[in-house]
């Protein structure tokens, strides 16, 4: 695999070169799996939807514009996926709905530049404990969907606050209140599974 940056790979993508195309695949699979495994789907499930983001990628080659990065172009092209998978397999019932209904407060941190920062806030106690990635993960997976996707994207994908608005179409303001109110539910969560 080459060092080149995910700009130059694109270039060449677009030009048709799938020796470019395919150090992306090994770069980003990955990746994109953990995603969609975080969206509650089947490993199975999860390994077939990121195909389809990779082969949604070639398909769009010619419309990544150099000034994004690639991986906000890579999560708005899963999002669409994910959005797909959910309307055929009849899981999405009645998400727009919730999305819409849910209230959106203006976050009182928001001096953090990336949810990263923000996360902090919802780490167990203990790092050395083996169950404590899981518990996270249980404890994420139970969030409603509007602050599961900010957490994915903000804490595990460690996104800027207004990349993560640009993927999810929402204003970065938003995205700040969610990942504040998920961190405050998470660290609840976390605290009455330790007791």
């Amino acid at each position: 695999m080459s060092d080149s940056s995910d700009a130059e790979l694109m270039a060449r993508t677009a030009k048709g070169d799938e020796r470019a195309f395919a150090e992306l695949v090994v770069r980003y699979q990955d990746v994109l799996l953990n995603f969609f495994l975080r969206k509650g789907v089947s490993y199975c499930d999860g390994q077939d939807l990121a195909q389809r983001t990779l082969l949604r990628l070639w398909r769009y080659r010619n419309r990544y514009a150099p000034t994004a990065k690639l991986t906000t172009f890579l999560f708005l092209l899963a999002g669409q996926v994910t959005i797909d998978f959910f309307r055929a397999e009849g899981h999405r019932h009645g998400l727009e709905e919730e999305l819409e209904r849910q209230v959106e407060t203006e976050a009182t941190a928001g001096t953090m530049s990336t949810a990263g920062e923000a996360a902090t806030a919802c780490r167990p106690a203990d790092p050395g404990d083996d169950g404590s990635g899981d518990r996270v993960r249980r404890a994420v997976a139970s969030l409603p969907p509007a602050m599961r996707d900010v957490v994915e994207l903000g804490v595990f994908q460690d996104l800027p606050y207004a990349d993560v608005a640009e993927i999810l179409g929402i204003p970065e303001g938003t995205v700040k209140s969610r990942m504040f109110n998920a961190l405050k539910k998470l660290k609840e969560l976390m605290n009455e599974r330790r007791s």
